[in-house]
């Protein structure tokens, strides 16, 4: 009799489980940064599925059938924009899911011609509210759990954010250059030098002219250090600083873990590969 009960138990538990997790809501997240922000806000609800995992880039990405059909089973879909998840445009016409485009968010800080707008601390402040606002929309269940949540991850990014204002200002006049032109909201942002991008976007080639141009650039005004990204190997590096002084280092505009990680990874980058030049600056 105590065995019939106790299985009896056990399934009633399997059943509440089962239909907990049936009902949690889906969400597709594109990117790994916004992926951490939206992680955060429905924490202790669910986990969001992120559709590029690290090391991808969404600008050389091809959508395979298996991640169409999570992008139709969602309750709602999180992007940033077709400048950044071109791959994806097409697909969300045909898709009748609930979709946030964050570049479309009222309140955001935007720049011409750089859609990574997530660089920019109080761009990811707006986010996280407004993801919260949408995701209490289909789970009114959890609405004041991801309320919470989201005025909790503000808090952090303040956080972030006046240590980062601190860790950055040394080297705020220290030009440098970049691979391709991503970083405008948090170069902005922490008031940093970066004199010109190598590319405007990782697809373009380059001509010998423009190669020569920014050799030229690179003597003239004093660039301290060239930036390349984990995404695209590119021999370019190597022809621009020949025979040069300039630093190599590396920034990763998407990174592969948290938003914090993110954020302070740029910091470091920048830190590290400028401050070797004016040691006395630090």
């Amino acid at each position: 009799m105590r065995m019939i009960k106790k299985l009896k138990y056990i399934t009633i538990l399997t059943i509440l489980a089962f239909n907990a997790q049936a009902n949690e809501p889906k969400v597709v997240v594109t990117i790994a940064p916004i992926h951490s922000l939206v992680t955060e806000v429905m924490k202790g609800v669910a986990k969001p599925y992120l559709l590029l995992k690290p090391g991808e880039s969404p600008h050389t990405y091809n959508l395979r059938p298996s991640k169409v059909r999570r992008l139709h089973a969602a309750n709602l879909i999180i992007w940033v924009s077709s400048n950044i998840e071109s791959f994806l445009e097409k697909s969300l016409r045909t898709i009748k899911v609930p979709k946030i485009q964050l570049i479309d968010l009222p309140n955001l800080k935007l720049l011409n011609t750089d859609p990574h707008i997530w660089l920019d601390p109080n761009n990811a402040q707006v986010m996280v509210q407004a993801i919260a606002a949408s995701l209490a929309k289909i789970d009114s269940v959890h609405a004041q759990t991801y309320v919470n949540n989201a005025n909790n991850l503000v808090i952090k990014i303040k956080a972030l954010d006046q240590q980062l204002k601190l860790k950055l200002a040394p080297i705020q006049d220290l030009p440098y250059l970049v691979f391709h032109d991503a970083y405008k909201y948090f170069e902005h942002h922490y008031k940093l030098a970066a004199v010109a991008s190598i590319k405007l976007s990782p697809e373009a080639r380059l001509s010998v002219r423009r190669v020569y141009k920014l050799r030229r650039q690179i003597k003239r005004q004093n660039i301290r250090c060239i930036f390349s990204e984990p995404q695209f190997q590119s021999p370019l590096i190597r022809i621009l600083t020949e025979d040069t002084s300039v630093k190599h280092g590396i920034l990763d505009p998407l990174g592969n873990g948290s938003y914090f990680e993110l954020l302070n990874g740029l910091a470091k980058s920048l830190t590290e590969c400028l401050k070797t030049i004016r040691p006395d600056r630090f």
